[in-house]
């Protein structure tokens, strides 16, 4: 697709089937959040989980419940896949970086007709303990930042309008 297609084309994506997503599709999404720049040339501060597993993907939603003390909350839509961005205690531009990883892989998804939707607030509310964060596999000095949220979807993928106010100063 022709990336200012797939720009006008992104949205979040908030309805999901339980479709799966081709594992060279989730690759390849996965792939482009690997070339997102990162501070400092800091990769090796990042790390990606991806997880398929819906029982782990539960686990981590009534986490979620838990902590919003709000159990009917759904603060990931019921999406079959969940795409968790961590980083390295002290990382100065986590937040920075992580969202530059997010929207690399939630292009390419779009780029491939799978909806996404990043998620930020579900974690930002977790405690660096948090009971799931064990499961992810990342290093013992990593704690997850904002994740990314996929699917396959009834709905078609387009984008909205989009206005931001520019002004040029020549």
């Amino acid at each position: 697709m022709d990336f200012d297609k797939v720009i006008d084309k992104r949205c979040s994506t908030r309805l999901f089937t339980d479709e799966i997503i081709d594992r060279k599709d989730l690759e390849a999404i996965v792939n482009a959040g690997t070339k997102a720049p990162v501070g400092k040339g800091l990769y090796a501060n990042m790390a990606i989980t991806v997880i398929t597993n819906k029982e782990y993907i539960g686990e981590i939603l009534e986490e979620a419940r838990e902590v919003a003390n709000n159990y009917k909350a759904n603060p990931i839509y019921s999406a079959p896949y969940l795409i968790i961005v961590s980083a390295k205690k002290g990382h100065e531009t986590r937040l920075e970086d992580t969202a530059c990883i997010i929207e690399n892989m939630s292009l390419k998804a779009t780029d491939l007709d799978i909806g996404s939707c990043y998620i930020r607030g579900m974690f930002e509310k977790f405690d660096k303990k948090a009971r799931f964060i064990e499961k992810l596999g990342v290093k013992e000095d990593f704690y997850p930042v904002h994740g990314l949220i996929l699917g396959k979807t009834n709905e078609e993928i387009k984008g909205k309008k989009h206005h931001i106010d520019v002004n040029y100063i020549d």
